[in-house]
């Protein structure tokens, strides 16, 4: 069980606790003592799991809607694809992160991103997906919590009522990170289901107008990424910003954006100081673009390499 869920359990149980000594008679010594006895043991318990830290990826996916008989059961199909669904989304976001999710193949490592099932939640029907390791507890947050993280806060940009929200993160989204996204609100969509997630302290319910909105906003985006070369003139590089601007030869627009990583500082500083900027080089650019229903499409480059032409 998550440490949220554990400790919200504990509240639950000592609230109903509670309730119980108030409703006591008070001349019933006995069951008072008992009560107490307990009480102050789930306070305890209550006070440990306050201190602890989630290190490891631990996720509580509840569904709802068509596809979920109370708290009895779910589709075999449904839930199949949903959680398989889910867990390749964390895979990508995981590997995006790690340098491991390349334009198209396999992931690297892919095994080190899995979760497993390690038992059914009730409330509604759900499951609980957690990171297990036999090496024992870290000393820090796995990456693969870290990417468990990621998820949640993308599954909420794209079901939440703010657009500023979704606008900035599909403008930045691996497109096999958005193509994940996009399954499993289809999935969501298809099965007219809802779900809640419970991750870390988050527990974010998605009913039906949120799965909705998401799944329309995956479907009416596009996310498209391609390397493009370009012969022109560097007309500068910022190197505290990692910037540059590049004008193509043939009177195309002017373009700019980051400089990519392979690019260090120290050799930023020597191409701003040795008058880079003015000469003509073919340029090899990490071309993204973005679409969204009812706005122009946004062009973002990376500068990946420059050959000085003569």
């Amino acid at each position: 069980m998550t440490l949220k869920l554990d400790r919200d359990q504990l509240a639950a149980d000592l609230a109903a606790l509670n309730s119980l000594l108030l409703s006591l008679p008070a001349n019933d010594y006995l069951g008072r003592l008992g009560l107490e006895a307990r009480r102050a043991e789930l306070r305890e318990k209550l006070g440990a799991l306050g201190e602890a830290q989630e290190r490891r990826a631990a996720v509580a996916l509840y569904f709802g809607g068509e596809p979920v008989v109370g708290s009895l059961g779910i589709e075999a199909t449904f839930g199949t694809q949903a959680v398989g669904s889910f867990q390749d989304l964390l895979s990508k976001v995981w590997g995006s992160s790690d340098g491991h999710l390349q334009a198209m193949g396999p992931i690297k490592d892919k095994e080190a991103s899995q979760l497993h099932i390690t038992s059914l939640v009730h409330g509604s029907f759900g499951f609980l997906l957690e990171e297990l390791d036999e090496g024992g507890e870290p000393l820090f947050e796995t990456p693969l919590r870290m990417a468990a993280e990621q998820v949640a806060q993308y599954l909420v940009s794209f079901a939440g009522e703010n657009e500023a929200s979704f606008s900035e993160v599909i403008e930045v989204l691996n497109p096999r990170v958005f193509q994940s996204l996009r399954d499993f609100f289809g999935y969501m969509h298809k099965g007219k289901a809802t779900f809640r997630l419970v991750e870390g302290e988050r527990d974010d319910k998605f009913d039906q107008t949120a799965v909705e909105r998401a799944w329309y906003r995956a479907e009416a985006s596009k996310v498209d990424e391609e390397r493009v070369e370009l012969r022109g003139r560097l007309l500068g590089i910022i190197p505290l910003g990692r910037r540059f601007e590049f004008e193509p030869d043939g009177g195309q627009q002017m373009i700019d954006g980051k400089v990519g990583e392979r690019f260090g500082q120290s050799y930023l500083e020597r191409m701003n100081n040795e008058q880079f900027a003015g000469r003509r080089w073919k340029a090899i650019f990490h071309r993204r673009i973005v679409s969204k229903v009812g706005r122009l499409p946004v062009e973002q480059y990376t500068l990946l390499e420059l050959e000085e032409m003569e």
